[in-house]
């Protein structure tokens, strides 16, 4: 939604070292977004919040359980866990896409997990998010252009345009853009990604040969210091071509 450490490196055993090496793979293997990804095909994907504001994310792939440890700012640590009590509670404050896990903590700060396919033809990724109040919008609309039609739209994180770029935990500025799906069926099929500008807005122009009965946008959610927040999705809009 993004090394792993700052300061002095830890001594740890060979298991523990092999154990990183491949958290770390799935860390960096998709991290050409905002937010955090975190893993890549999980199953039972589970998040807990200590008093402090470290985030312990674990899931099960290839049969074994792994975990992330992820810091109120910096980089996550692939591996390592919670030490302190969990004081997160289920929520269901906001409705999210992709949702997996929504909780929040005392402070009232949300924090969630989702899953979704990123790239086309890629892995489903974990997502990991935490921020406060709303989380991002997005409104779209098309209109007839030439001999295909132009879809255009809006992205906003609390009333404000989204920012157009977002640094991960490591640093890395990544371009905000909001990914142009058409509806196949009962699924969807990416068209194209859209720049988002200044004021939050984008648009993208599909041509006849890829014109389809309703779109839809899905945006990465953008970080600000230590807002990562949640991916969105808009609703699904009418093609103008009727």
């Amino acid at each position: 939604m993004f090394g792993l450490a700052t300061g002095r490196i830890p001594i740890v055993s060979a298991r523990a070292i092999a154990l990183l090496a491949s958290a770390a793979s799935l860390v960096f293997a998709a991290s050409g977004s905002a937010s955090i990804t975190l893993g890549t095909n999980p199953q039972r994907p589970a998040l807990r919040v200590d008093g402090r504001g470290n985030a312990e994310v674990s899931w099960t792939a290839g049969g074994v359980r792994r975990y992330v440890f992820v810091p109120p700012t910096g980089r996550v640590y692939p591996g390592r866990r919670l030490t302190a009590a969990d004081v997160s509670r289920a929520s269901t404050a906001v409705a999210i896409s992709f949702r997996r896990a929504l909780r929040r903590t005392p402070d009232g700060r949300l924090w969630a997990l989702q899953t979704w396919r990123v790239l086309p033809g890629g892995p489903v990724e974990l997502r990991f998010s935490r921020w406060r109040e709303a989380a991002p919008k997005l409104t779209l609309a098309s209109e007839p252009r030439f001999d295909g039609e132009r879809i255009t739209g809006r992205a906003t994180l609390a009333g404000r345009p989204v920012p157009l770029y977002s640094p991960t935990p490591e640093g890395k500025r990544i371009r905000s853009f909001a990914y142009i799906d058409r509806q196949m069926g009962s699924g969807w099929s990416r068209i194209a990604g859209a720049a988002t500008r200044a004021d939050g807005t984008f648009r993208l122009f599909v041509p006849a040969g890829k014109l389809a009965t309703r779109y839809r946008a899905v945006l990465p959610g953008p970080n600000i210091g230590t807002t990562l927040a949640p991916d969105a999705v808009s609703a699904p809009v009418a093609s103008s071509r009727g």
